[in-house]
């Protein structure tokens, strides 16, 4: 596969997202590193020492995200794949609303504007146990359920953008390093996880190969068909080389 390949990253502030940037700006396959969000993204420290690692292809575009179809998506446009990596928690948020906003309404919207533009690979972190259909409420009781619900929502909606090629992965308990409180690093030690620098692997590593499949496919007269749909739960990302 030959290099000069674009991404859009959007949720690029966040654990998981801040190491797709930083894995990117090391890959020699990616010319182009285009964050979109409400604040302007960079790599985790660690990376900026790694071989490869080159700054220059970082692009930020800060936008209001409640107009991100619009203020944002020219930064869509070209794009190779987009990688979502938007997710917030309801104490953040502040309401099981503003929860939704952001795991569910920018998602939606991301998804419109990379298919408006043709984008023909959308990734999409999502989260262990996503269900569309279970019974959810806005009530904190039962914010576990609403959380599930949510993340099953924006699968359904990327599922209907029908990108040539989705992928969707499904982490459990994240590791997120200098990020993790104190409660979060004892509870990874005793169940299962992942580190967010794997989620980010896992991303990229299954873009680079679907490109590389479609462009021998293109080069045979093979492209086309389908849309396809792939999912990643928590054992297959862990276990991702």
């Amino acid at each position: 596969m030959s290099g000069g390949m674009k991404a859009v990253v959007v949720g690029g502030t966040g654990a998981v997202g801040r190491e797709v940037v930083g894995q990117l700006l090391c890959s020699p396959r990616w010319s182009s590193v285009t964050a979109v969000g409400r604040r302007a993204a960079e790599a985790p420290a660690e990376y900026k020492d790694k071989e490869g690692y080159d700054a220059s292809k970082l692009h930020n575009v800060v936008v209001d995200m409640d107009k991100l179809e619009t203020d944002g998506r020219a930064a869509f446009e070209g794009a190779d794949s987009v990688f979502c990596c938007l997710g917030t928690t309801r104490p953040t948020a502040g309401s099981a609303e503003a929860f939704r906003k952001v795991d569910l309404h920018y998602v939606e919207a991301a998804a419109r504007a990379a298919a408006a533009c043709k984008v023909p690979h959308f990734g999409l972190v999502s989260a262990q146990g996503a269900n569309a259909g279970v019974w959810a409420s806005d009530w904190k009781l039962f914010h576990g359920l609403l959380y599930m619900k949510t993340k099953g929502q924006a699968e359904e909606a990327v599922k209907a953008a029908r990108f040539p090629y989705a992928s969707i992965l499904r982490p459990g308990l994240l590791e997120r390093g200098e990020l993790a409180r104190g409660m979060e690093k004892m509870v990874a030690r005793i169940m299962s996880s992942v580190k967010v620098s794997q989620v980010a692997h896992c991303m990229i590593a299954d873009a680079e190969r679907w490109h590389a499949e479609r462009a021998a496919a293109a080069g045979s007269g093979g492209a086309g068909g389908e849309p396809e749909v792939k999912l990643f739960e928590m054992k297959a990302i862990q276990g991702f080389a």
